[in-house]
């Protein structure tokens, strides 16, 4: 059964409006989201971040990408959690994100709730 998350700050940086809406209105229920089109929107907001616990990062993004917006966030937020979303993955790829630290992985289409339960996993091993 998956575990509902609620009162969390979460940050979506996602280029397509109808994920990045889809996200906001599903994880935006019972939590507070907030959501951006580039790496560059969301860089020009992070003193509005205090408080975030999750960061969902898509791959592919105008401009700079998700792999180099996390390493500069990270720097910013260490304890968050960060997710990248991709619709393409490659062996290279998981290796590169799991040598940089990042907490998860996913490949798009995926079902909210499974990003939901992943959430949930990732805040209860690490804080």
């Amino acid at each position: 059964m998956p575990r509902q998350i609620q009162n969390q700050s979460i940050v979506v940086v996602e280029d397509d409006p109808y994920i990045g809406g889809a996200l906001d209105a599903f994880l935006g229920e019972k939590n507070v989201v907030q959501t951006f089109g580039s790496a560059e929107e969301a860089l020009a907001a992070t003193d509005h971040f205090r408080g975030v616990g999750v960061f969902i990062i898509d791959y592919r993004l105008p401009g700079k990408d998700g792999i180099a917006l996390f390493q500069e966030l990270r720097t910013q937020f260490p304890i968050a959690k960060f997710i990248l979303i991709t619709g393409e993955m490659s062996y290279d790829m998981v290796e590169k994100t799991r040598q940089l630290g990042l907490d998860a992985l996913m490949l798009k289409p995926f079902d909210a709730r499974i990003l939901e339960d992943n959430i949930s996993g990732l805040l209860s091993i690490g804080g």
